[in-house]
């Protein structure tokens, strides 16, 4: 989620410690709510770092055990002790637990489970903007003002609706998903593997990919729009998935081209030839353009290769 979500969702969660709530409840709850984000530094690396390692090691078991204690320590610090520490660092650890649920009902993926597993969580239920996760938390922020014996009540009520409308964001998801696989057998097409991914406006409006196995012939993969509820996909089109070629595979082998294989969902290759040159241009369905319009025909978080054609020699990997 974006951060204005987290920072409205760690602000109204704070009320619901009561109008006597300890010094630096609310200001814990804000900052753990965003804390997960400071991967942000991994930019200052290299773009590839980040893209590979966002919603990495911060956003796991690791971070929800020690990202708490360390900003806790900070406030306790802060406020020259005169706030428990244990208090501290409850708040802190809501704060970046809730941060991490948020995160997981987006599509960008997320290790929850490191270091007991590499894999990358996400349930693709909403968009990484929704003005829904916005409006509840204000609405508990200004009903808690309007009643403030009654806040916790109101926090409790702002939480169950959220969860409520992620929940159904999910069933809305899982039928579109079945949409999707449906659509593709009733073309007469074998489907090995479907993705529905949420564009704004979801749970109304979404984005499907269904992908043939890898022994049908060219083109595999399919592209559709969704929308409406129950979903409706109407088909957009069908594209290579390009992993037969040679130059792909080779690309394949490389450490950035199983690092990006490990982080993108639905990927798919274009090999094209330049001056002795074979490129190999993978993309993530997720994020192309046919799936999120942008003003741009580049598509975002593409990974490029360049092979010279007589040698076979990998020349540059441009991110």
């Amino acid at each position: 989620m974006d951060n204005i979500s987290h920072s409205l969702a760690g602000w109204a969660l704070s009320r619901a410690a009561g109008p006597e709530r300890p010094r630096g409840t609310t200001l814990g709850l804000v900052l753990a709510s965003n804390l997960p984000d400071i991967d942000i530094v991994l930019q200052a690396r290299s773009g590839a770092t980040y893209l590979l390692f966002h919603r990495g090691v911060t956003h796991s078991l690791v971070g929800l055990a020690l990202l708490p204690l360390a900003l806790a320590a900070a406030l306790w610090w802060g406020y020259g002790r005169r706030t428990e520490f244990r208090w501290l660092a409850l708040v802190c650890a809501c704060g970046v637990a809730l941060h991490i649920l948020y995160d997981v009902v987006t599509p960008w993926g997320t290790l929850l489970l490191y270091p007991f597993s590499a894999d990358r969580y996400s349930l693709d239920w909403l968009f990484i903007v929704d003005l829904v996760t916005w409006a509840l938390p204000v609405a508990g922020l200004v009903a808690s003002w309007a009643w403030p014996t009654r806040a916790r009540a109101v926090t409790v009520a702002w939480l169950v609706a959220l969860l409520v409308y992620a929940a159904g964001a999910g069933l809305v998801h899982r039928g579109a998903v079945v949409t999707v696989i449906d659509a593709e057998r009733s073309a007469g097409r074998a489907v090995a593997e479907a993705f529905v991914f949420p564009r704004p406006g979801a749970p109304w409006r979404w984005s499907g990919v269904a992908a043939a196995p890898r022994s049908t012939p060219e083109p595999r993969v399919s592209v559709y729009r969704i929308s409406g509820i129950p979903p409706a996909v109407a088909p957009v089109g069908r594209i290579e998935r390009g992993f037969d070629d040679p130059w792909v595979a080779a690309a394949f082998a490389t450490r950035s081209g199983q690092a990006y294989l490990w982080w993108s969902r639905a990927p798919v290759a274009v090999t094209e030839r330049e001056s002795g040159e074979a490129i190999v241009t993978l993309r993530d369905l997720r994020y192309s353009r046919t799936l999120v319009p942008t003003a741009e025909t580049w598509t975002p978080f593409t990974i490029r290769f360049r092979f010279a054609e007589r040698t076979g020699d990998l020349l540059a990997v441009e991110w």
